[in-house]
């Protein structure tokens, strides 16, 4: 509110000596007014000064996410003000700074997912930054975080990042949390006899990567029991109890039987 009148009252300063240009005004004093934004700390005016002095440069300002680019004449910046050369004239004046949005670093850890062929690697100060979504065999791409989710997990309720942050300032190191998939796998006895077949085992949710444990069966009105695979005829994909799941589709299996 400090900087809003004190550009409010320069403005008033400025536009008061325009009209009186060719007028003697009552109020002849000549001062200087450094402006900058809200968000960047202050720089002291000038006041009382001489007309065709000199002013020395002040200390630069600073702003968090900016670069300081020098001060200007004019509010567009277009008209830059050389303390070298330049003087005062026998008015006041507002001198407006200029900013250059900082640069920073994207860095990614993407636990184990594969990131898109190309993915933005930096970013400025308020620029509106969509982040990639990494693929990871076996699982669904949660979101980024700023933490790692195999040291904490993910905490409950923290929804993690799908872009960057409107007024995040500095490198941002991101982790890739992800959610496994979890297939439903249905069981078909598939015996070879109409009767005499033991009981259907329940559908059960496994998880991409559990070890198998599936239901076993003795020997069976006359039948070795093999096992379970994707095809009735047992053609397809055997699932074998106490290996790796990695299926990630919806699956059912037949139960696969020899004559003894």
């Amino acid at each position: 509110m400090k900087k809003i009148l004190t550009l409010a009252l320069a403005i008033v300063f400025i536009f008061t000596a325009a009209a009186c240009k060719d007028k003697k005004s009552t109020d002849d004093s000549i001062n200087v007014v450094f402006y900058t934004p809200v968000d960047a700390s202050e720089v002291e005016n000038l006041y009382q000064l001489e007309a065709g002095v000199f002013i020395e440069k002040p200390e630069d300002p600073t702003r968090e996410g900016y670069i300081f680019n020098g001060w200007f004449k004019d509010l567009a910046h277009t008209q830059p003000w050389v303390f070298e050369t330049d003087q005062v004239g026998d008015y006041s004046i507002v001198l407006y700074s200029d900013w250059i949005p900082a640069i920073f670093q994207i860095i990614y850890d993407s636990n184990g997912g594969t990131l898109p062929a190309t993915y933005p690697t930096e970013f400025k100060t308020g620029q509106n930054v969509i982040l990639p979504s990494p693929t990871r065999t076996g699982y669904q791409f949660a979101a980024w975080y700023l933490y790692d989710q195999n040291v904490e997990g993910t905490k409950p309720g923290d929804k993690g990042y799908q872009s960057i942050p409107q007024n995040y300032v500095g490198d941002f190191i991101i982790y890739a949390h992800y959610t496994v998939i979890k297939v439903t796998v249905t069981f078909n006895v598939n015996f070879p006899e109409e009767v005499g077949g033991p009981v259907r085992p329940n559908s059960k949710v496994v998880s991409y990567g559990d070890i198998i444990d599936f239901t076993t069966y003795s020997d069976t009105a006359g039948y070795k029991f093999l096992g379970w695979n994707s095809s009735s005829a047992g053609t397809g994909t055997w699932y074998i109890n106490g290996e790796e799941f990695i299926r990630t589709q919806r699956l059912t299996l037949y139960g696969i039987w020899e004559k003894i």
